[in-house]
């Protein structure tokens, strides 16, 4: 009797657990449905992929799998640009923006016109021992071409090229003149006050500017309408003005080849 109570509690136990494989099939089934009406709603085919991955590491669950198709039919693949172009563009995968692919190949195109003037500039000045006066660093707006003003293109206060700065500018304009990006000069000056009346280094840096900006078109033949000069003064420099090489640093005319190719305003 004993014996055939315990059969009688082994078999009702089997069926109480049975209804759990029915439940676990249903959750999964609506996790699919779910999942489903996710990918239909949202146009963002990268929060979604991570939205299912982030779903199946808890739950263990598969169901997902292959759901995902090889574009999103809403967006081109990948906006339509190889890795290259991505790069040059910085494209951000989780903005919700629209790219324009012929802009952005534009885009990387100009980009990459400006690395070879970079290297061209550097071949150029370096072959003439020239390029230990002259930095060059990328900013947003284009390439930045920085020329030590002291004993280099100028003597201290003056507005006259001298004849090294004659030979930097026609390495440089020979290099720009094959190209039709627009340049511009742009004159600055450490923040010591000019012992002049009416004359202070708003003047210095923007006739510097000019002087430099006059070179470029009358000498070496740069079209004027794409090339535009300023000066800045003491306002925006490089590093702090802290000392007498700082201060040196700060003393400079920086061309400016920029990534787009319209005329200077």
């Amino acid at each position: 009797m004993a014996r055939e109570r315990r059969r009688q509690k082994g078999g009702g136990d089997g069926d109480a657990n049975r209804w759990m494989g029915t439940y676990g099939d249903m959750i999964t089934l609506l996790l699919a449905f779910f999942v489903l009406l996710y990918a239909m709603s949202e146009v963002d085919i990268q929060k979604f992929a991570a939205f299912v991955e982030g779903l199946a590491i808890p739950f263990g669950n598969n169901s997902a799998e292959g759901m995902m198709p090889e574009s999103s039919g809403l967006l081109p693949d990948n906006n339509g640009l190889d890795e290259q172009q991505r790069a040059a563009v910085d494209i951000d995968v989780d903005a919700d923006i629209d790219v324009d692919p012929a802009a952005a190949r534009e885009y990387a195109e100009r980009v990459k016109q400006l690395e070879d003037i970079s290297e061209q500039l550097q071949k150029a000045l370096k072959e003439q021992g020239l390029d230990v006066y002259v930095e060059q660093r990328r900013e947003n707006r284009g390439l930045v071409v920085s020329i030590a003003t002291d004993d280099v293109l100028f003597a201290l206060g003056s507005t006259e090229i001298g004849e090294r700065g004659w030979e930097i500018l026609g390495a440089v304009a020979q290099i720009l003149g094959d190209f039709e990006n627009g340049v511009m000069i742009e004159g600055y000056t450490d923040d010591i006050p000019l012992r002049r009346a009416s004359y202070d280094n708003w003047n210095l840096s923007t006739d510097r500017a000019v002087a430099v900006l006059k070179v470029m078109v009358q000498e070496h033949g740069l079209p004027p309408e794409k090339v535009g000069a300023v000066g800045y003064g003491e306002h925006r420099p490089l590093v702090p003005n802290t000392d007498a090489a700082s201060r040196a640093r700060n003393r400079r005319v920086d061309i400016v080849v920029l990534l787009e190719e319209e005329a200077v305003a």
